[in-house]
């Protein structure tokens, strides 16, 4: 039989057909649906600083070190940290901050009080377990560090993926 061949023969008879097209540089937004022409390496850490990784209180651990649901710690809240804020107020010795998912924690605060192990307080808050230093803390680059390899050449331009090359500070 004349001809016959694979198709992965196919494939490459096809492709040595086909002219390459030009590299193009785009807006992230723009470029859904093309393929990667080059590696993509993040320029930021990602997350970019420390945030909380649960909705409670970021406290100092050694404030709630003794509590428990029979002997709560009580702390004022003096501040509230929603996701979005870019100040991060210090928290002070024996004090908690009412802190969001992904908002940064405060310099000073080495935990996050979940709000399920505490009274949901505004101005004080009743804490009912204690939180180990580094408790619900998502630490700066953990996810990916600057310069790390986040997509290869060659990949399609999902939505997906676009949000994160965007994340890791991709401009184009």
């Amino acid at each position: 039989m004349r001809g016959v061949r694979t198709v992965d023969e196919h494939r490459a008879a096809v492709a040595a057909l086909l002219e390459p097209t030009p590299v193009v540089e785009l807006p992230v937004a723009a470029a859904i649906g093309l393929v990667l022409a080059e590696d993509l390496r993040a320029t930021i850490p990602l997350p970019p600083f420390d945030n909380s990784a649960m909705d409670g209180y970021a406290v100092r651990a050694e404030d709630v070190a003794d509590a428990s649901p029979e002997r709560p710690i009580r702390l004022p809240v003096t501040e509230d940290i929603p996701a979005g804020r870019t100040d991060s107020p210090p928290l002070r010795p024996g004090t908690a901050h009412r802190i969001m998912t992904g908002a940064p924690v405060p310099p000073g605060a080495d935990a996050v009080v979940q709000v399920e192990h505490t009274d949901g307080g505004v101005t004080r808050v009743r804490v009912d377990r204690p939180a180990a230093a580094g408790t619900h803390l998502r630490r700066a680059g953990e996810d990916t560090h600057a310069g790390a390899l986040v997509l290869p050449v060659g990949t399609p331009l999902t939505p997906a993926r676009l949000g994160l090359a965007a994340a890791v500070g991709a401009s184009s």
